[in-house]
């Protein structure tokens, strides 16, 4: 029951005015917000081009220190490898030479100079001679015969992370003799990257990084291990080698949104990696983690609650207004409220008008028609009120013939006569003092005939027990009529044969219940002497010779629709019979009103 209740509920909110004028309007904007999300893509493509492309031009900007740095470093080796075959012959002199190169004020940065033979013998240095035999990197640079760069995060003069340059040095035969080596501190290109490059609010980069074609890390502006963290997530260092500039957004290691940016040095050697934040110049469109999906939905969703506060401001009040007030009018206010229609659209306000209209037009009618109803009852009762004063002159008129009757027979003819006349007189007595006219309580007029009965046909001396039980049913006149015909002509009867033992009181008992199917039961029993079954008939009861009591009981409930049961006991006489109220639903009706 509690889901029922619930799916009805759902239903009922489905078909109200207000869902459905959502509905419609969701569907009408439903391609705004498509074309709104495609707008909104569309843009989002064409800034995020925007931003690639600046951020690339950023970044070769950015990179010019670091970029002047290191071909001044290569300059400067090559410079070295060229003078070394002819300052090799005098050691001392190299040495001299080397000292006088780092002590130039431009030279200055550079932590170490010298020259590194086939045997990996570092000599012609002013920092002494070292043996680098265990350095397989410098072994495998001697035998690219080109100019090349390295790595070094500890170096072994400095202490500290270096820039190597190396060059290859060629004698009178081009023959490979050695590398010319220069270290370069990793510190200076740093604060070169970063600290003479102004940079304006907001466009400052993550990092800036050079690499070589292997993917190692040469330069950062950060720390090593910062720089680590400032990679693409998706593409190693390697793939970026490509030798061609581009610039892409994605994800860093740190989880960041970055714009990365590859601008190539030295062909095929030397590359530079910039990572950007997402906005890096006021021009730039600043990137959001929410979805793009989500304005369009919001716009949507406004949308049609703008449409919902309207429908609720301009229609949907005004109609609750008219429902209350036909709601009220159809539960039988007549009180015509005044309807507030203020500010209504003008076709909601001539619905009110009709509505008002229609109001005064049923209040009048119905007054017309209780006015006809009142005095229809007026006649009616005047006319039952008159035939039952009739009836009961006819019954004073055989009341005197009874006086005057001189035969037993003669008086019971026209005792059964007279009770039967003054039932009908009972029935319209009835019918003029209800108050509708279109139903009569059973158990007021089934009260009414036993009482008259036993006033009419009492037995001086001998007085019976009388018990009645009468249900509230509600019969209509035609129904009336035989059943009190029928009720009259049982009970005369009963009363007629009413017995009890020597010393006891005779006993009359009449009912009228429901049973089980909704039908009316009448019961009329009366106790019977034993001994009074085995008497022969007593003069009074000659009139029942004739079978015109049986007769009438037959008729009287073929006008019911029933028939009559007779049940013989040795203390009792009981009669019994049942039909259908045609009023009784609607008595029930109004009795739950």
């Amino acid at each position: 029951m509690h889901i029922q209740g619930l799916v009805r509920r759902r239903l009922a909110i489905l078909s109200r005015l207000g869902f459905r004028l959502m509905v419609m309007f969701g569907i009408v904007l439903m391609p705004l917000a498509i074309l709104s999300y495609v707008q909104i893509r569309q843009y989002q493509r064409e800034a995020t081009a925007r931003t690639e492309a600046a951020v690339m031009g950023q970044t070769m900007q950015a990179a010019v220190p670091t970029v002047e740095r290191i071909m001044r470093g290569q300059g400067a080796v090559a410079g070295l490898a060229v003078a070394l075959p002819t300052m090799l012959k005098d050691p001392a002199d190299c040495r001299a030479v080397m000292q006088r190169f780092l002590e130039l004020e431009e030279n200055r940065i550079y932590t170490f100079a010298g020259f590194i033979d086939l045997n990996l013998q570092v000599s012609c240095s002013p920092q002494g001679d070292r043996d680098m035999s265990f350095r397989q990197d410098l072994r495998d640079a001697m035998k690219l015969d080109k100019p090349t760069m390295r790595l070094r995060t500890h170096g072994s003069i400095s202490n500290t992370s270096v820039l190597v340059f190396l060059h290859p040095v060629h004698d009178a035969d081009n023959k490979v003799i050695g590398l010319a080596a220069l270290s370069l501190p990793h510190q200076v290109v740093r604060y070169e990257s970063l600290g003479e490059r102004a940079f304006s609010a907001g466009s400052e980069p993550n990092a800036l990084m050079t690499f070589d074609a292997d993917g190692e890390i040469l330069t950062s502006s950060l720390s090593l291990d910062q720089a680590k963290t400032m990679l693409p997530v998706s593409v190693p260092l390697s793939d970026l080698a490509d030798g061609l500039p581009h610039s892409f957004s994605g994800s860093a290691m740190s989880g960041r949104q970055s714009v990365f940016a590859v601008v190539p040095i030295a062909e095929g050697s030397l590359f530079l990696l910039g990572n950007w934040p997402v906005t890096v110049t006021d021009a730039m469109i600043v990137e959001t983690s929410i979805p793009i999906v989500v304005f369009p939905a919001l716009m949507w969703l406004a949308s049609l609650l703008v449409a919902q506060l309207a429908a609720e401001h301009q229609v949907l009040r005004h109609i609750r207004t008219l429902r209350d007030s036909i709601v009220a009018f159809a539960d039988g206010n007549r009180r015509l409220p005044e309807l507030d229609l203020h500010g209504a659209p003008s076709e909601l306000r001539r619905v009110g008008i009709a509505v008002e209209r229609m109001m005064e037009s049923v209040v009048h009618d119905e007054a017309e028609l209780e006015d006809m109803v009142h005095q229809k009852e007026v006649l009616l009762r005047e006319v039952h009120h008159r035939v039952k004063n009739n009836l009961q002159l006819i019954a004073s008129i055989i009341n005197m013939q009874i006086r005057k009757a001189r035969s037993a027979e003669s008086k019971g003819l026209l005792r059964g006569l007279q009770d039967r006349v003054m039932s009908l007189a009972t029935i319209h007595r009835e019918l003029y003092q209800t108050s509708g006219l279109t139903d009569i309580r059973a158990d007021e007029l089934l009260q009414s005939i036993v009482t008259q009965i036993m006033k009419m046909a009492g037995r001086p001396g001998e007085p019976l027990k009388v018990t009645t039980n009468f249900a509230d049913i509600r019969l209509t006149p035609d129904q009336a009529v035989p059943l009190s015909l029928l009720v009259t002509e049982a009970l005369t009867n009963a009363l007629k044969y009413a017995s009890a033992p020597s010393g006891q009181r005779p006993e009359l008992r009449v009912a009228l219940r429901r049973d089980a199917d909704s039908r009316a039961e009448v019961e009329i029993v009366n106790s019977v002497a034993p001994e009074a079954l085995r008497a022969p008939p007593s003069p009074d009861s000659a009139a029942e010779s004739t079978g015109l009591g049986e007769a009438l009981l037959s008729a009287f409930a073929a006008q019911l629709g029933t028939r009559v049961e007779v049940e013989h006991g040795e203390t009792e006489f009981a009669l019994r019979f049942a039909f259908a109220p045609n009023a009784l639903a609607e008595a029930e009706e109004r009795a739950v009103v």
